[in-house]
């Protein structure tokens, strides 16, 4: 009896510490998670994307989402926001969408928009890299 009461008991302890700590739901891949909205069209990068967990079983995401030169970021949020919905259950984001800059001329692979972007930087259309914010990860 003892045993099956350590046993559900640790199970309450790792699910709550998981919430506690806001780290990101068991099954779901922060960096999977940039890359797969990255590559969504009109979308140029992903940063600052962190994916908690509010309480047991309720997932919640916030990102920066850079929307290509000319599109329609209304229409990209709303494809990002079904992405994370229908791919991963995620109803509560909190997303930034701005339009990137136009490249003129990209020396270095420096970010245009934030000076310091935190985490890893997802660039759509193919060009993914394991870039963080000015350095390699």
């Amino acid at each position: 009896m003892a045993g099956l009461m350590l046993k559900a008991g640790w199970g309450l302890v790792r699910d709550s510490g998981r919430v506690f700590m806001e780290a990101a739901p068991a099954g779901m891949n922060p960096w999977d998670i940039g890359q797969k909205a990255a590559a969504l069209e009109n979308v140029s990068e992903v940063h600052d994307l962190h994916v908690w967990e509010v309480t047991s079983g309720y997932a919640a995401l916030s990102a920066h989402i850079l929307v290509e030169p000319g599109a329609d970021c209304h229409a990209v949020r709303q494809a990002v926001e079904r992405m994370l919905h229908d791919s991963y259950g995620i109803e509560h984001t909190i997303l930034q969408v701005d339009h990137a800059a136009p490249k003129l001329l990209t020396i270095g692979g420096e970010s245009d928009h934030c000076a310091d972007p935190h985490g890893p930087v997802h660039n759509g259309g193919g060009r993914n890299t394991p870039e963080r914010g000015r350095g390699l990860l």
